[in-house]
Parts: structure tokens; C-alpha cells; sequence
């Protein structure tokens, strides 16, 4: 099989597992936020906010550095794999230990400790399982990892399902979480050994090497949590849960969607290194086709989900979530979740091109270089919510969210460009710039005679018939991913 379809299966399978488990969570999320409500769904959104912090500090950058390190040719996967996986186990319980401990001193978060301490030992097992993910990764076996996702995810699901049926509390829901994740990290783990097979090892010379490899990386990753995350937990203590839980379902979407550049990209990643590490002169093509495709996939998804807000929002959490407000109008329009998701898909937009010069710069191996801009980026995000929550609540750290996410794009083309020298043809932004603007169009006004929903069908039908006429989708890319050879 050619690099081109590997990569395309690889995409495939991951796109073709997101749908399903993105299925699968927004039917637990409707599930939820029908059943515990604003406040409760607000408690809910809380609690993983929180833990998503000490995900990243127990994770610090193994991920993507272990993606790195076995990229790297005669490398000794069962001695790397074993010896990543024994630190990520003992950094994980220490870190997550940590973190649910630290949450008994918070006042605001009295009533949702002891669901913090059970997310806590569910993101320990999710930890554990991103190593075998890697393995994954690097062999381009991604639709192995959608296996096991779906498992957990079902799992999940179904626990959650009958616990909410039993008229069971939010704690004990979160139970479900826990079982899930264990039999993802089991089934992973089966899976796995047709690649390595894992002994405990204790080299304490190449952890100290791998320490310092990941140390620029985990500082970075935090940085970058903390600006990312920082909006919903600083909404929790200066607002309250029902703020919160009119937030917690955009932000929701937002996560969805993110992921599929971030997958998209994560599948190329093992092909970047290894060109960088080889030199090898497919490098800047890889990185053009991957800019098109990225910002060609972005314009449609975030225009699309711009004119279907109240409908996602609808189907996610419910019909209160499409009115519920805390706050009066802005700028004359709704304080709602639904204006908040409209803002929000702004920063989706950037974030789809962030990704691949983010993950360029790890792959160049220069992720120090991230850490003064990520510094940057988290003052400016903790000063514009300090300033704009209070006022304007879940808009304000919507706002706050754009902003930031278009620095992130700015920092890292900047620092992308600075170690390493490509010359990528932006040409292509204008094409789907224009053909973009004409579904804008089509949409405003077929949705004055059809259903939102099938304008939106027929919006993106045009858009890509008027970007294969005008050249922005090549031939040549399309027979690349079809062809047999």
C-alpha cells in the first residue's frame, strides 16, 4: 500500500471511529444534561475541566515525543515502549493523586470532590492507554485504537444509561467513565502486543534522557492547557455552575470538532519526522497538501456549524440549553449557548491550521521554542477573562477563546518558519476564501424557502463544485488518495 493511501486509510478509519464514538458521546451528553440540568450538567463540566489539567501534567509530553522517538530508525520498540509506559504509570497515579487532593482545599468545589477523585482514576487509565495509541500511530494501524475507543466509549454509554435510569447521582454516573476507560486501556493493550510486548523496565539513564527530552514539551502542553481550559474553570469560581453549564455544551462541539485536525495531522506526523530526520525532499510537498486540505476542510465545517447552531445545540443538550441565559443580550444578540458556539466556531477555524505548524515544531524537535509564546498566550488569556468574564460571562471567555486561538496560529507559523525553511503557497486560501463566501450566500438564502439543515446539505455541495471548477481542489489530490497503486 502507497504512503498516500496508508495515510488516507489511516484518516479514514479514524474519521469513520470519531463519527461513531462523537455519536455515542453526544447521546450521553443529551442524556445528561436532560437529567442533571444547568447546574448539574454545569458540576458535570467542572469536574473534567479541572482533571483535564492534571491529564496534561501527567502526560507532559510523553505522547508525542514517544510518536518522535520510534519514528526514528533501528529504534528498540519493546525497551522504548516498556520502559515510557513504566514512567507514565508511576507519573500518572502521582499527578492525579496530587491533583484530586489539591481539590479539597477549594471551596467552590465542595460538592463535586468525590466526583473529582473518581474522574481522577478514569484519566489514569486513559493516560496509560495513549501510549499503545502511539504504537499505533507510528505503524499507521489507527483503526486498531477506534476499536478499542468504542469499546470504552459503548461501555460508557450503556453504564451511564442504566445508572441514570436507576435515578443514580452524578458521582456514581461517573463510575461509568472509570469501567470504560479500564476495558479501552485492556483492549488496547491486547491488541498491542503483536508489536511489543511489555516487561516493567527501570532504565533510570534513559528515563533521565526521555526527562529531559519531554521536559520543553510538558511545559508547553500545560501552557497550553491552561489557556485552553482556564476559561471554563475561572467561569466556575467568578460565575457559578449554571454559567458553566450553559458554556459546557459549545465548548463540547468545539472539542468534537478540533479533533479532526489534530487526527488528521497525527497521522502525518510519523511521515514529517521521518522526512525531517532523512532529509528528505518530500517534506515541503507533504506540508503544502496538508495546509490545502486543512483549511479546504475548515471553511465548510465552520460555516456550516455557524448557521446550524440552534439545531446542535438542540440535539446536544436540549431545548433548555437553546434559551437558557444568564446574562442580557449583546450587541443585540441572545446570551445563549447557541451565540456562544457561533463564537466559538471562529476558533475552530484557526485552530485547524494551528495544528499542523504545531506539531511541525515537535517534529523539527524544537519544542522549547513553544515556551515563551504558550507563556504569552496564557497571560493574555487569564487577563482578557479576568477582564471579560464578569461582565459578559460565557460570551466573554467565547471571545477570550477567538483570540487567543488566532495568536496560537500567529506564534506558531512564526517559530515554524524560523527552523525551517519551506516556502508553502498560500494562493490556495484565496480560491477557497471566495467559494467559501459564495456558500455564506447560498445558505442565507435557501434557508428563506428549505430547511436549515438541507440548506446547509446543498451550501456544501456548492461549495466544493465551485472550488473543483475554480482549481482549488486538484485532480491530482483526488486520484492520489483513489488510486490502486
Amino acid at each position: 500500500m502507497g504512503l498516500t493511501r496508508k495515510v488516507a486509510f489511516n484518516t479514514a478509519a479514524q474519521f469513520v471511529g470519531k463519527i461513531a464514538t462523537t455519536l455515542l458521546s453526544l447521546i450521553l451528553v443529551a442524556a445528561l444534561t436532560r437529567y442533571l440540568g444547568v447546574s448539574g450538567f454545569g458540576q458535570y463540566t467542572t469536574i473534567f475541566a479541572y482533571m483535564s489539567l492534571f491529564a496534561v501534567l501527567a502526560d507532559f509530553g510523553f505522547f508525542w515525543i514517544f510518536v518522535r522517538e520510534i519514528a526514528k530508525p533501528n529504534i528498540d520498540l519493546n525497551k522504548t515502549a516498556s520502559n515510557i509506559l513504566t514512567m507514565r504509570f508511576f507519573a500518572g497515579l502521582s499527578v492525579f493523586f496530587i491533583g484530586a487532593v489539591l481539590s479539597l482545599i477549594i471551596p467552590q468545589y465542595q460538592e463535586i470532590r468525590t466526583g473529582i477523585f473518581i474522574a481522577a482514576l478514569a484519566n489514569l487509565f486513559l493516560t496509560l492507554n495513549s501510549t499503545f495509541i502511539g504504537i499505533f500511530q507510528n505503524k499507521l494501524r489507527m483503526d486498531k485504537a477506534v476499536y478499542t475507543d468504542i469499546i470504552g466509549r459503548v461501555v460508557i454509554l450503556v453504564v451511564s444509561l442504566l445508572l441514570i435510569k436507576s435515578n443514580m447521582g452524578l458521582n456514581t454516573i461517573l463510575w461509568a467513565y472509570a469501567l470504560g476507560n479500564l476495558l479501552n486501556l485492556m483492549a488496547s493493550a491486547l491488541l498491542g502486543r503483536k508489536y511489543f510486548t511489555f516487561r516493567p523496565q527501570f532504565d533510570f539513564r534513559y528515563w533521565a534522557k526521555i526527562w529531559w527530552e519531554i521536559l520543553p514539551m510538558g511545559i508547553v502542553l500545560v501552557l497550553n492547557l491552561i489557556y485552553f481550559r482556564i476559561d471554563t474553570l475561572m467561569l466556575s469560581l467568578l460565575k457559578g455552575p449554571a454559567d458553566v453549564g450553559i458554556y459546557g455544551p459549545p465548548y463540547k462541539i468545539l472539542e468534537i470538532l478540533i479533533y479532526f485536525p489534530s487526527m488528521f495531522v497525527g497521522n502525518i506526523f510519523p511521515i514529517i519526522a521521518g522526512f525531517i530526520y532523512s532529509k528528505d525532499p518530500r517534506l515541503e510537498s507533504t506540508l503544502q497538501k496538508a495546509l490545502d486540505f486543512l483549511f479546504l476542510s475548515a471553511v465548510p465545517l465552520v460555516v456550516s456549524f455557524i448557521f446550524l447552531s440552534p439545531l446542535a445545540i438542540k440535539w446536544v443538550a436540549g431545548q433548555e440549553f437553546v434559551h437558557a441565559s444568564t446574562i442580557n443580550p449583546i450587541f443585540n444578540l441572545p446570551a445563549t449557548s447557541v451565540t456562544a458556539l457561533q463564537i466559538l466556531m471562529v476558533a475552530v477555524g484557526f485552530s485547524f491550521i494551528s495544528h499542523l505548524f504545531n506539531y511541525l515544531i515537535i517534529a523539527l524537535g524544537k519544542q522549547i521554542k513553544l515556551i515563551l509564546p504558550n507563556l504569552i498566550l496564557v497571560i493574555v488569556n487569564i487577563v482578557l477573562n479576568l477582564i471579560l468574564i464578569p461582565r459578559f460571562s460565557y460570551l466573554g471567555a467565547a471571545f477570550t477563546t477567538v483570540l487567543t486561538e488566532a495568536l496560537v496560529l500567529l506564534f506558531a507559523w512564526w517559530v515554524a518558519k524560523r527552523y525551517l525553511d519551506f516556502n508553502l503557497q498560500y494562493k490556495n486560501f484565496i480560491r477557497v476564501s471566495l467559494t467559501g463566501l459564495a456558500m455564506i450566500g447560498a445558505i442565507f438564502f435557501l434557508q428563506l424557502i428549505l430547511p436549515v439543515l438541507l440548506s446547509v446539505v446543498l451550501g456544501v455541495i456548492i461549495y466544493l463544485g465551485l472550488l473543483y471548477l475554480i482549481g482549488g481542489i486538484r485532480k491530482e489530490l483526488v486520484l492520489a488518495i483513489f488510486e490502486k497503486r
